[in-house]
């Protein structure tokens, strides 16, 4: 086993950045105790990695972590049209749990891993998969809390299948309503928050590192993945309330690479595009506008930003209603009830972002990352590498083929690459990402997992 255990921690495909930025916050956390491999099914993991790249986190301090993209079943990588696209869009799992499973397994055999953490709502059939070929690692579910009432709690007994099972901590969890209130199978942290771990900028700094205005007061608009119908509905109609009643205030919008919204181009709006992350650059907003989502609002509070929060309903899991109504009951934020012109109205009065920002300044830090990290580190030092994994035979061919074909004229296989960066997952052409430094054996098991699910890749 290396002097310092390996640890690979996952992430589902998710709507934003919230599973990969908890997890960045555990390994920031963690300091020098392990080894850290970010394996991740979003299209977002190549903007952390070019965020890491480019100096953007110099928390990390190393050059030790090490990055797996793995396409998830929404994945663009899918074939493009005809019946074979009809057949993975509706049968989406088809073929991608094995798929799944070997990638991981192979992953954790690669870096000799003795520990698997997973961020996400609920945990994959290949995931478990993966555990049962994988029996001496260990393996943790950080499983957020606050689920909606009438989600079936069937998910939530995957619990079993893990060793630990711990639920990050919420400034609204007195209000949890849902399944996870009354759940004895999870240990709780304290809240996760990016802020607990990055070096804050002053509003000053911020405002010149976003390219913002120096003066002047400022709205951070952050709409999450949707509200009030839609994020660009929701984005409409607060620029024409601010614009009518409110011209001496700028807004500024984020927007990541993987949103679903239109940018935004009017007079007195700036776009922050692809900013991450932006955690520690909150200081130079005035008062945020933003959806009621679990990273959004550990961080805003946990930096006393005095909010409005509009929660989203498209959701199937994160109760984001009783999120934010709770913390506004609390006297923590403002939420909506769809009354925009009056509830921007009071969050623009100097002596309601006032008590807003005393108010939170009771709230506890949101340090939870630490604690998981301690968890982490435990049941890594208890779990083993598995270094007699076997060998990975070739996926035989399905009798119905709806694999993506990666014939593109010159071009007959998969293309195997250690850089992926955000502009390539906007092409056609299915790559396979492995992490730096692969091995000649990791590389050509990876061809042969790929069988799965694309079609004339290399055997």
């Amino acid at each position: 086993m290396p002097s310092r255990p390996v640890v690979i921690f996952m992430t589902s495909n998710g709507v934003g950045m919230g599973h990969l930025s908890r997890q960045l916050t555990t390994i920031l956390s963690s300091g020098n105790k392990i080894r850290p491999v970010l394996f991740s099914l979003s299209a977002a993991l190549p903007r952390i990695m070019e965020a890491d790249r480019n100096g953007e986190i110099p928390e990390l301090q190393s050059d030790e972590l090490l990055y797996e993209y793995c396409p998830s079943r929404e994945s663009m990588w899918l074939p493009k049209t005809g019946w074979r696209r009809k057949l993975r869009t509706r049968y989406r799992s088809y073929r991608w749990h094995p798929y799944l499973r070997d990638r991981l397994a192979a992953l954790a055999q690669e870096v000799q891993a003795s520990a698997v953490v997973f961020d996400g709502v609920v945990p994959y059939s290949g995931l478990l998969e993966a555990r049962e070929k994988l029996p001496k690692l260990r393996f943790i579910w950080v499983r957020r809390g606050m689920w909606q009432q009438g989600v079936p709690e069937k998910r939530l007994d995957l619990s079993q299948h893990f060793d630990l099972t711990l639920e990050p901590g919420d400034y609204a969890e007195e209000f949890d309503n849902g399944p996870t209130n009354s759940r004895r199978d999870a240990f709780r942290v304290g809240p996760i928050s990016l802020t607990s771990v990055l070096k804050s900028t002053s509003k000053t700094a911020a405002r010149r590192e976003l390219g913002l205005p120096a003066d002047g007061k400022l709205i951070l608009l952050a709409p999450g993945s949707g509200a009030l119908g839609s994020v660009d509905a929701m984005i409409a109609a607060v620029n024409d309330i601010v614009r009518e009643h409110h011209p001496g205030w700028e807004i500024v919008i984020t927007r990541q690479s993987i949103a679903k919204h239109d940018a935004l181009t009017t007079e007195n709006v700036h776009v922050l595009n692809d900013v991450y992350p932006l955690a520690r650059h909150l200081h130079a907003f005035d008062v945020a506008i933003s959806a009621a989502g679990y990273n959004a609002v550990h961080e805003l509070l946990s930096m006393r930003v005095p909010t409005l929060l509009i929660p989203s309903t498209k959701h199937v899991t994160d109760d984001q209603l009783a999120r934010a109504s709770g913390l506004a009951s609390k006297g923590l934020a403002l939420s909506s009830t769809g009354n925009l012109t009056e509830e921007i109205e009071r969050l623009l009065r100097a002596t309601v972002q006032q008590e807003l920002r005393e108010n939170c300044a009771g709230l506890p830090r949101a340090a939870g990352g630490f604690e998981v990290a301690d968890h982490v580190y435990s049941q890594a030092l208890a779990g083993t590498p598995d270094t007699n994994l076997h060998s990975f035979s070739s996926p035989s061919r399905p009798l119905i083929d709806a694999r993506t074909s990666v014939d593109r004229g010159d071009i007959k296989e998969v293309r195997i690459t250690e850089s992926i960066a955000t502009r390539l997952m906007q092409q056609e052409h299915a790559t396979e990402h492995v992490v730096q430094g692969a091995s000649t054996l990791y590389i050509a098991r990876r061809h042969q997992i790929a069988d799965w699910i694309y079609e004339r890749a290399v055997r």
